[in-house]
C-alpha cells in the first residue's frame, strides 16, 4: 500500500513540474507576439483600439477574453498601458500592452 502512495505521489509530482514547465514556454511564445510584452507593445492611437484588440484576441482554448483591469505604466519615453484579460471560457488570465504615448500627445 505504501508503494502504490508513494507511486502515486511521484507521478503527481511529475505531472505538477510537467505543467509548469509547458506554462512556462506557452508564455515566452505568447510574449513575442504583438502586445505580448512592453518589447512587442501595439502603438494605439485611441483607447477603443485596445478594446477591440482584446476582443478580436482567441485565448489559447479558443474562448473569447475580456478586460477585467488595466494600468499605465512609463517604459522610457514611452507610456503603455497593460491590460489584465480573462478568457470567458477556461479563466486563464494574461496581460496585453499597449503603446498608448500618441494618445497623450
Amino acid at each position: 500500500m505504501g508503494l502504490l502512495f508513494t507511486l502515486v505521489l511521484l507521478l503527481a509530482v511529475g505531472a505538477w513540474i510537467a505543467r509548469g514547465s509547458r506554462k512556462r514556454r506557452l508564455e515566452k511564445v505568447l510574449a513575442t507576439l504583438p502586445a505580448g510584452s512592453a518589447a512587442t507593445a501595439l502603438a494605439v492611437s485611441d483607447f477603443s483600439e485596445i478594446d477591440r484588440h482584446i476582443e478580436l484576441r482567441d485565448c489559447r482554448c479558443g474562448g473569447s477574453q475580456r478586460a477585467i483591469g488595466e494600468r499605465s505604466e512609463r517604459d522610457g519615453e514611452r507610456m503603455l498601458r497593460i491590460v489584465q484579460a480573462e478568457c470567458f471560457r477556461c479563466e486563464e488570465r494574461r496581460a496585453f500592452y499597449f503603446d498608448v504615448t500618441a494618445v497623450y500627445h
